[in-house]
Protein backbone atom coordinates (compact mmCIF):
# COMPACT_ATOMS: atom_id res chain seq x y z
CA UNK A 1 0.00 0.00 0.00
CA UNK A 2 1.87 3.36 -0.68
CA UNK A 3 2.27 5.82 1.73
CA UNK A 4 0.31 8.96 1.95
CA UNK A 5 2.25 12.22 0.72
CA UNK A 6 3.48 14.12 3.29
CA UNK A 7 2.89 18.10 3.27
CA UNK A 8 5.05 19.96 5.30
CA UNK A 9 3.04 23.37 6.89
CA UNK A 10 4.66 26.02 9.15
CA UNK A 11 2.34 28.13 11.42
CA UNK A 12 2.44 31.58 13.86
CA UNK A 13 1.05 32.05 17.14
CA UNK A 14 2.16 35.57 17.20
CA UNK A 15 1.21 36.74 20.50
CA UNK A 16 0.77 39.96 21.92
CA UNK A 17 -0.01 40.06 25.75
CA UNK A 18 -3.25 38.46 25.71
CA UNK A 19 -4.07 38.40 22.13
CA UNK A 20 -2.94 36.53 19.16
CA UNK A 21 -3.10 37.14 15.44
CA UNK A 22 -5.24 35.33 13.33
CA UNK A 23 -5.71 35.86 9.69
CA UNK A 24 -8.63 35.16 7.42
CA UNK A 25 -8.18 32.74 4.64
CA UNK A 26 -9.22 34.20 1.14
CA UNK A 27 -12.70 33.15 -0.69
CA UNK A 28 -11.48 30.65 -3.09
CA UNK A 29 -9.14 28.94 -1.79
CA UNK A 30 -9.13 25.90 0.24
CA UNK A 31 -11.23 26.55 3.13
CA UNK A 32 -12.36 29.87 1.81
CA UNK A 33 -13.65 32.11 4.86
CA UNK A 34 -12.36 30.37 7.38
CA UNK A 35 -9.80 31.60 10.23
CA UNK A 36 -6.27 30.57 11.01
CA UNK A 37 -2.82 31.89 12.46
CA UNK A 38 -0.80 32.44 9.28
CA UNK A 39 1.48 29.74 7.89
CA UNK A 40 2.04 27.90 4.61
CA UNK A 41 3.67 25.21 3.03
CA UNK A 42 7.41 24.41 3.15
CA UNK A 43 9.07 25.02 0.45
CA UNK A 44 12.60 22.98 -0.73
CA UNK A 45 15.71 23.89 1.00
CA UNK A 46 13.50 25.65 3.91
CA UNK A 47 13.24 24.94 7.46
CA UNK A 48 10.58 25.34 9.61
CA UNK A 49 11.05 28.58 11.17
CA UNK A 50 12.42 30.29 7.99
CA UNK A 51 9.47 28.84 6.45
CA UNK A 52 7.02 30.42 9.52
CA UNK A 53 8.57 33.69 9.33
CA UNK A 54 7.92 33.56 4.91
CA UNK A 55 4.62 32.69 5.51
CA UNK A 56 3.74 35.91 7.97
CA UNK A 57 5.64 38.30 5.91
CA UNK A 58 3.95 36.98 2.84
CA UNK A 59 0.31 36.46 3.94
CA UNK A 60 0.31 39.98 6.62
CA UNK A 61 3.57 41.49 5.76
CA UNK A 62 4.59 41.13 9.52
CA UNK A 63 8.20 40.05 11.03
CA UNK A 64 8.47 38.35 14.32
CA UNK A 65 11.32 38.48 17.12
CA UNK A 66 12.59 35.43 18.34
CA UNK A 67 10.36 32.09 17.62
CA UNK A 68 10.05 28.82 19.77
CA UNK A 69 8.39 25.69 18.58
CA UNK A 70 5.44 25.17 20.97
CA UNK A 71 3.44 22.05 19.36
CA UNK A 72 3.67 19.87 16.56
CA UNK A 73 0.83 17.66 14.96
CA UNK A 74 -0.01 15.66 11.74
CA UNK A 75 -3.33 15.08 10.27
CA UNK A 76 -4.23 12.84 7.86
CA UNK A 77 -6.57 13.46 5.15
CA UNK A 78 -7.53 10.93 2.38
CA UNK A 79 -4.34 10.33 0.61
CA UNK A 80 -2.20 12.62 1.87
CA UNK A 81 -1.01 13.79 5.13
CA UNK A 82 -0.02 17.38 6.51
CA UNK A 83 2.66 17.43 9.58
CA UNK A 84 2.14 21.11 11.40
CA UNK A 85 4.44 22.76 13.24
CA UNK A 86 3.00 25.40 15.31
CA UNK A 87 5.73 28.03 16.06
CA UNK A 88 5.38 30.91 19.11
CA UNK A 89 6.58 34.57 19.62
CA UNK A 90 6.06 38.47 19.45
CA UNK A 91 6.31 40.70 16.90
CA UNK A 92 9.13 42.48 15.97
CA UNK A 93 8.96 46.11 17.45
CA UNK A 94 8.14 48.65 14.71
CA UNK A 95 7.10 45.94 12.32
CA UNK A 96 3.83 47.07 10.87
CA UNK A 97 1.54 44.46 8.34
CA UNK A 98 1.55 45.74 4.42
CA UNK A 99 -1.49 47.94 3.21
CA UNK A 100 -2.37 45.00 0.88
CA UNK A 101 -2.69 42.14 4.06
CA UNK A 102 -4.78 39.60 4.35
CA UNK A 103 -7.47 40.56 6.57
CA UNK A 104 -6.79 40.00 10.07
CA UNK A 105 -7.47 40.69 13.54
CA UNK A 106 -5.41 40.30 17.23
CA UNK A 107 -7.70 38.52 19.74
CA UNK A 108 -8.21 36.72 22.76
CA UNK A 109 -8.63 33.03 22.92
CA UNK A 110 -12.19 33.61 23.91
CA UNK A 111 -12.58 35.78 20.96
CA UNK A 112 -10.89 33.32 18.22
CA UNK A 113 -13.23 30.66 19.50
CA UNK A 114 -16.36 32.64 18.49
CA UNK A 115 -15.16 32.33 14.62
CA UNK A 116 -15.11 29.76 12.22
CA UNK A 117 -11.21 28.21 13.07
CA UNK A 118 -9.47 25.42 11.40
CA UNK A 119 -9.94 22.36 13.22
CA UNK A 120 -6.60 20.99 13.47
CA UNK A 121 -5.44 24.65 15.60
CA UNK A 122 -8.32 23.96 17.93
CA UNK A 123 -5.83 22.10 20.09
CA UNK A 124 -3.29 24.25 20.08
CA UNK A 125 -6.11 27.14 21.15
CA UNK A 126 -6.83 25.03 23.94
CA UNK A 127 -3.11 24.70 24.99
CA UNK A 128 -2.55 28.07 24.31
CA UNK A 129 -5.25 28.57 27.12
CA UNK A 130 -4.55 25.86 29.42
CA UNK A 131 -0.89 26.27 29.30
CA UNK A 132 0.30 29.72 27.69
CA UNK A 133 3.76 30.01 26.52
CA UNK A 134 6.79 31.99 28.22
CA UNK A 135 7.54 34.16 25.51
CA UNK A 136 10.95 36.81 25.12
Amino acid sequence: MNQPEVIFVSVVILMDGPRMLVNLRPEGSYFGGWWEWPGGKQNPGEDAEQCARRELREEIGLQAGPLRLYHTATVEYPGRAVHLNFFVGRPLAGSTPRPDALEHRWLTAAQVRELRFLEPNLPVLQRLTEDPPALE
